[in-house]
């Protein structure tokens, strides 16, 4: 098999979706020829709260092998900056302290690797890079985005060809519109950097259309799209909901972006109705992760709140589960931001259950659902209304919902599928004799 040498920050065990993209390459890619090597941080601390990713984690590098991949769990300490920031939080000088370690860090690790906390992380490529001349090409999913200085400095170094993955867009995003002075000053530099360090990749890598090809003007590199995908899903299609509830979910995070208001409005409408008996119950299951999120929707739920279930992030086993045992799942794409699909979404896809979007993206999100025949594409309030009582009132009267499902298509979004696709980019790659090192 030929060997690859993955560099991510988020892996597996860490329970954050970020870890999943990777996690689902390293699963599938010895079926295509191809041998993973993953460097990637300690993740003993368990993840329930954002602050919880800066806490330190392990003591020793752990090396795990297989005859399918190969990992390198290596310590993490925590830098300065989020010492403060995680023992002291909720104190307004030690806050502004911590922000100004902050500008200190995001200036000073685009010239040295002394200030990430993650380093190790290079030195153990770099190690790895020196000893094993058999590996042939490297990923560097980001973000963090600082991770791809490690694939400019090893390709420096030793010629190595390699790939950028965006999960997100970093310098091209949309959300960078309305930065302070300090944060125009970091983006300044930051933007520099990328366009430098992702000069020496061969080509970058993301998760949609959209993305894939502003990322791809921006750095004036080729653009390709590899989607998320789902993991193979143990489901019982004919499994019998409960009678009398109507179940809705929403499944992780959620972004002030997105517009969940108007929905409530529907659906407390709805819950008002005399003509509807069925108790209606919306999950938000991992929501209280995000404590702002999670106070919106409580908010916005006043007067109902024995109709919402909000959870702190639980296993992937109990999600699961919660949705399956939905009628309904709900997808909000961002107001005015395209290209951004959201792991859920496959996920939604590997339930192959019904998928509201509320509003429509007209991007990628309505081509998927319109794809799998899966989706309900609602652009206003009345659309929302229209199908939730309607399919709300054929559930109560016992009527049973038909979905016609394409299984191809679906199996399409599949982690495996997808891991096909990036493998097909492999070897295109790697089809182009180059000498692994310049010394």
């Amino acid at each position: 098999m030929k060997k690859i040498l993955i560099i991510s920050y988020f892996y597996q065990p860490c329970n954050l979706t970020a870890s999943q993209r990777v996690g689902g390459w390293a699963k599938y890619l010895s079926e295509y020829g191809f041998y993973p090597i993953i460097i990637t941080r300690n993740w003993d601390q368990k993840i329930n709260s954002p602050e919880d990713v800066l806490l330190d984690s392990g003591n020793e590098l752990i090396h795990e092998k297989t005859n399918q991949q190969e990992i390198y769990y290596l310590p993490y300490k925590a830098s300065q900056r989020d010492r403060i920031y995680s023992s002291n939080k909720g104190r307004k000088k030690i806050q502004k302290l911590s922000k100004l370690f902050t500008l200190k860090d995001l200036i000073f690790e685009n010239y040295s690797n002394s200030v990430i906390p993650f380093s190790n992380i290079y030195n153990q490529a770099r190690s790895l890079l020196k000893i094993d001349k058999s590996i042939e090409l490297m990923i560097i999913s980001g973000n963090p985005f600082i991770q791809f200085k490690f694939g400019y400095l090893l390709h420096q170094e030793f010629g190595i060809k390699w790939i950028a993955d965006y999960r997100d867009d970093w310098n091209t995003s949309e959300l960078n519109s309305n930065l302070s002075s300090f944060q125009k000053i970091i983006s300044k530099i930051q933007t520099k950097s990328e366009k430098k360090w992702i000069n020496t990749a061969e080509c970058i890598t993301s998760v949609s259309n959209v993305y894939a090809s502003k990322i791809s003007s921006f750095v004036n590199k080729p653009g390709y799209v590899i989607l998320n995908g789902f993991d193979e899903i143990n489901i019982n299609l004919n499994e019998k909901l409960n009678s009398n509830e109507y179940n809705i979910t929403y499944n992780g995070s959620l972004y002030s972006t997105q517009p969940i208001e108007p929905f409530i409005k529907v659906i407390k409408k709805i819950i008002a109705d005399n003509s509807i008996s069925l108790k209606i119950n919306i999950n938000f299951p991992g929501l209280a992760f995000d404590k702002i999120q999670k106070k919106r929707v409580e908010e916005a739920f006043k007067g109902h709140e024995k109709n919402i279930f909000i959870t702190e992030r639980i296993s992937k086993k109990e999600v699961l589960e919660i949705q399956q045992k939905s009628d309904l799942l709900l997808m909000f794409s961002h107001l005015n931001i395209k290209g951004i699909p959201s792991s859920k979404l496959y996920e939604y896809i590997g339930l192959k259950k019904p998928i509201l979007l509320f509003p429509n993206d007209h991007d990628i999100i309505e081509e998927t659902l319109l794809f799998c025949k899966l989706g309900i594409i609602c652009s206003n309030e009345n659309d929302i209304y229209n199908y939730l009582y309607n399919d709300i009132i054929k559930k109560q009267n016992g009527l049973k919902k038909e979905i016609n499902l394409d299984f191809d298509k679906i199996d399409f979004f599949s982690r495996k599928r997808q891991t096909a696709e990036l493998a097909k980019l492999l070897n295109k790659i790697l089809s182009h004799p180059h000498e692994h090192s310049k010394n």
